[in-house]
């Protein structure tokens, strides 16, 4: 009834994620227009980005050709775009043109084969509910190839005022039926804050968002840190392959970057991938390793995969669910109980896969996974992207399967059993 249970939601969720050549890495994007040539895109190319927030414009003749050519610039590189065209986006109710600017700007950029979908709020509160989810809707009706773009609020205590809603869940499932939005999509940097314990409030995110995308039938992203300010620290390479890792080991199906290019010096940012001399920093290196490593080796594998449940290991997070022994992994081990994220997925033919991701931002892992079945074929992707068998330990009707796990490295297994 599980893996039923999971082709189904994959065939509702299909649309979006079978439209994708790549799975989606992107970043957001505060830098004008005038700055962006061929080179910039280029940037965005060497980052390992493959679908990612255009520059932000006036919808001015000069400007619409200059999107056209950063649209050309990122086609060659096979990038997919967000527009943010000001005639799409919204701050409350729409206004009596709202359907005729959209319309225009279908027409100046809608059929553009790099085009993903117009951005049409970040995290909308309770004032801006229906004009956003009424956005969503107009914007598809003027360009229906294309998939419009909100990003919501995380969860976090004292949301619910902002929101207008007392349960997440109904507000999650009120925005897709009142929108028709084809994904979600929010961002949460309580991770990365080193003065409180912000993994619980991470990883109820990731939770909460997973449920109501995969009861909804739709596929969820999530944008993660890469920018320090405020209480939150600047992460390294550690922390940046933990959160991708951890995201994807929840379900996330998509990742934005919080955020790339620096923005005129204020508050206390600092250490952007591209800094404000438009140089690029340690972080952007850490970003091309995790994005385009994650890509040569896994390609489109997790567009294609839904998840049945993620667990932790030995204790997990506040809110999050104990690894327990089921019918595919008996057991799960660790030197010194190192903590884990162990997850389990299903392809569209109906096989699983199991992941383990090493669910520290500082300390490596050695994780032993137990399979059932003495005759139990576990097989991964190589980093050509290749599928093989893997060395085994033959157990009593059991095969055991060791890695060495960095921080935030993640590990993918098909699992195939004796039949």
């Amino acid at each position: 009834m599980c893996q039923i249970l999971g082709i189904l939601a994959m065939t509702l969720a299909g649309g979006l994620n079978e439209s994708l050549d790549a799975f989606p890495i992107g970043f957001w994007n505060y830098a004008p227009i005038e700055v962006f040539d061929e080179a910039k895109i280029q940037e965005w190319a060497d980052a390992g980005m493959t679908l990612t927030m255009g520059p932000e414009y006036e919808a001015t003749p000069e400007n619409i050709v200059r999107m056209r050519d950063v649209l050309g610039w990122a086609e060659e590189r096979k990038i997919k775009v967000i527009i943010c065209d000001p005639r799409t986006r919204t701050s409350g109710p729409l206004p009596n043109d709202y359907a005729a600017k959209a319309a225009e700007a279908a027409a100046d950029f809608g059929t553009h084969p790099a085009a993903f979908g117009f951005h049409i709020l970040d995290e909308p509160d309770k004032s801006q509910f229906q004009g956003t989810c009424d956005g969503v809707q107009i914007t598809k009706k003027a360009a229906p190839q294309l998939h419009p773009f909100v990003n919501l609020l995380p969860w976090h205590p004292g949301v619910y005022g902002r929101v207008g809603y007392d349960d997440w869940q109904t507000y999650l499932d009120d925005f897709l039926k009142k929108s028709g939005a084809e994904f979600l999509c929010y961002d949460c940097y309580a991770q990365m804050n080193p003065e409180q314990s912000g993994w619980p409030m991470y990883f109820r995110n990731l939770t909460e968002y997973r449920k109501a995308a995969k009861r909804n039938g739709v596929p969820f992203w999530t944008t993660i840190l890469s920018v320090g300010h405020f209480h939150y620290r600047c992460p390294n390479e550690d922390d940046i392959r933990w959160q991708f890792n951890s995201a994807v080991a929840y379900g996330a199906q998509g990742i934005l970057y919080f955020f790339f290019y620096m923005r005129q010096p204020h508050d206390n940012y600092r250490l952007s991938p591209i800094d404000e001399f438009w140089d690029r920093t340690p972080v952007f290196e850490s970003l091309k390793r995790t994005n385009k490593g994650f890509v040569k080796r896994y390609g489109r594998l997790f567009l294609d995969l839904d998840l049945q449940k993620a667990t932790q290991y030995p204790e997990p997070i506040a809110g999050c669910d104990r690894f327990e022994p089921d019918e595919l992994i008996k057991d799960v081990q660790a030197d010194e109980k190192r903590p884990l994220i162990v997850s389990r997925f299903v392809d569209k033919q109906g096989r699983p896969w199991a992941a383990v991701v090493g669910n520290s931002t500082t300390e490596s892992a050695n994780a032993t996974l137990t399979f059932n079945g003495a005759n139990t074929t576990a097989y991964q992707l190589n980093w050509r992207n290749e599928e093989g068998a893997v060395a085994v330990e033959k157990g009593d009707g059991c095969v055991k399967v060791s890695q060495w796990l960095a921080p935030g490295q993640l590990e993918v297994y098909r699992v195939a059993p004796a039949q």
